[in-house]
């Protein structure tokens, strides 16, 4: 389940997001002048992420090794340039 509060609400209600997060995995979407800014998540689905990011990093490494030539260069450009923009987000 998925909730958006606002930032002030997260700010005086904490310790009761955070054990809604925790036991019953409900993610809090935190907003500020009504844009989403940041998230609250349990640790399973933290971790759940970070392991498919991850995955995803060793499978373009596998892929990127696997290409040869022109093409590889090309394709490692393209990944250097996308762990860049995420990396600014």
């Amino acid at each position: 389940m998925k909730e958006n509060i606002t930032a002030m609400y997260a700010r005086k209600n904490f310790g009761r997001l955070l054990d809604k997060t925790a036991l019953l995995g409900t993610t809090h979407i935190i907003e500020r002048a009504g844009r989403p800014m940041a998230a609250l998540v349990s640790i399973d689905d933290a971790q759940v992420s970070e392991s498919a990011a991850n995955n995803m990093q060793d499978a373009l490494e596998k892929l990127i090794k696997r290409i040869k030539g022109e093409k590889s260069k090309k394709l490692t450009k393209a990944i250097a340039e996308a762990r860049a923009a995420v990396e600014q987000l």
